[in-house]
């Protein structure tokens, strides 16, 4: 009698489980995986707070079997090392900026030049057009898949001189990502000295004067408590900025088909959440930092956007950039 209970409990073990498994219970086949999804932004920002409510869902929609570790705050890389790990398939994900078209399609540059765009929905329907697919397909051959956009925000200057005009801008030692647009937008084009440093150590170098500007969207300028080492909030309106969740096309490969459906299906969550929280954060993040202290300056943006123009058609007709000023500007609504 015992013997019959036995193998009784046995088969129901084994085929209680395979049940389990095949109706994609806890883990397909018996396995599970772990992923590092790598951020420079602070732990506080929108892009963060989405990404880690886009690992949760992950986790809860595949019963636990995909589990995605995110590191902010630059824990595992900074942005560009991050971005060189993904394309190597040494991490899974990265959150970041910019920075990948500059990087692995740099004839798309513009789409994250200063001073180019009239608002978020210009960059929208360029990013949405089929020059955005061209861009997607390039970093595609980089093994980097731009699974999710979050539209993050418009970026701005701290400085601690007033910036008014163009000229003023003329000497000013800014912190700049190194991007060759944004360089020659500053630089070139404006007369500032571009200095790179990495977003974790910028409030040391403009307590310390190294760098004496900044920019960004409020979110960034308040999490690092710009405010403490910077005098001015100027406006500038520069980037109708965009950042997002890459993910390594080889890993998705490898990922059972469910689980990679999965996967993007949390990612156009991640969007459409994580871009009406940025949204709606920009404004207390603004009063953050002029509650902190700050002057609030409002420039002409046109007067910037007109000096920059034969910067624009450089790029343009060097064959930096594909496309032309006339086509981009069409976009606008």
């Amino acid at each position: 009698m015992k013997r019959v209970i036995l193998l009784g409990l046995c088969l129901f073990l084994v085929f209680g489980m395979a049940s389990v498994f095949a109706a994609g219970g806890t883990q397909a086949g018996g396995r599970a995986y772990t992923f590092s999804l790598g951020s420079s932004y602070d732990v506080a920002s929108p892009p963060v707070v989405a990404a880690i409510r886009f690992a949760e869902e992950v986790k809860a929609a595949t019963n636990g079997a995909v589990t995605i570790n995110v590191f902010p705050n630059s824990a595992i890389g900074t942005e560009r090392e991050l971005i060189i790990q993904l394309a190597a398939d040494e991490i899974e994900f990265a959150l970041v900026g910019m920075m990948p078209v500059d990087m692995y399609a740099p004839e798309y540059g513009f789409m994250s030049a200063p001073f180019f765009y009239r608002d978020m929905n210009h960059i929208r329907a360029v990013f949405e057009s089929h020059l955005g697919d061209a861009m997607r397909r390039k970093f595609l051959e980089n093994n980097i898949n731009f699974i999710g956009v979050l539209w993050r925000g418009i970026r701005h200057t701290s400085s601690n001189r007033p910036i008014r005009t163009p000229d003023d801008v003329r000497g000013v030692r800014i912190r700049m990502t190194e991007m060759p647009s944004w360089v020659a937008v500053w630089r070139d084009g404006l007369g500032g000295t571009t200095i790179p440093i990495a977003l974790g150590e910028l409030y040391t170098a403009l307590q310390t004067g190294v760098a004496e500007a900044s920019e960004g969207p409020y979110e960034q300028l308040a999490n690092f408590k710009l405010n403490e080492v910077q005098r001015y909030l100027v406006n500038t309106g520069h980037v109708m900025e965009y950042c997002g969740i890459y993910a390594s096309e080889r890993m998705l490969n490898r990922l059972p088909e469910n689980y990679r459906n999965i996967v993007l299906e949390k990612a156009r969550d991640f969007t459409d959440w994580g871009s009406r929280l940025a949204a709606e954060k920009a404004e207390d993040f603004r009063q953050t930092l002029l509650r902190g202290g700050m002057q609030e300056i409002n420039v002409n943006v046109p007067d910037f956007t007109n000096r920059l123009l034969p910067v624009y058609e450089r790029f343009f007709n060097e064959g930096t950039w594909t496309s032309n000023v006339r086509e981009i500007q069409s976009f606008a609504r």
